[in-house]
């Protein structure tokens, strides 16, 4: 509300600014030369300062619009929370692995990484799932550590926490 003020008093002061500005050309249109003359610095300053308010103007809408841009794309990522939850709540055991698969193929996740990535939110270790694919653990900690990559996380808790977090009730 703060910033809501302060921009309509500026608002305010630079059209009343605009006003000066117009009855002082004006004022020279009328008048002999002589009257100009003796107003030049008055009017000069005028003059720069709607130039320098305009500038300011340009300025304080310029980072209102970026600040806005950020507060889009959030509110855009909350939707599609809201979606994802909204779809899996729908059926929750079909949903939920329709929504996990749907989310994978959106990271781009290989094959063998989503079935490891299936693995890993079944709540199996990095040994047990290189045990059920008969691969090396090396391999496996490799593809799991593509696709902790690929999807922005930064380990088997947050990955797990991701898809389980819209199925647990809202907090207050």
């Amino acid at each position: 509300m703060e910033t809501r003020k302060v921009r309509i008093l500026f608002l305010a002061f630079y059209v009343l600014s605009l006003l000066v500005w117009i009855a002082e050309e004006i004022f020279t249109l009328t008048n002999p030369s002589e009257y100009f003359d003796r107003f030049r610095i008055i009017i000069a300053t005028v003059e720069s300062f709607i130039a320098i308010s305009s500038f300011l103007v340009v300025f304080i809408l310029y980072k209102e619009l970026k600040a806005e841009a950020v507060e889009n794309i959030h509110a855009k990522s909350q939707i599609h929370d809201l979606k994802r939850t909204n779809r899996i709540l729908k059926n929750p055991e079909l949903g939920f692995w329709a929504e996990a698969k749907a989310q994978m193929e959106e990271w781009n996740l290989s094959e063998a990484e989503t079935e490891i990535a299936i693995l890993l939110l079944r709540g199996f270790s990095q040994k047990q799932i290189a045990a059920v694919r008969k691969k090396s653990l090396r391999t496996i900690e490799n593809q799991t550590a593509s696709i902790y990559e690929k999807s922005s996380m930064r380990g088997k808790l947050e990955f797990i926490s991701y898809f389980l977090t819209p199925l647990l009730p809202e907090e207050d």
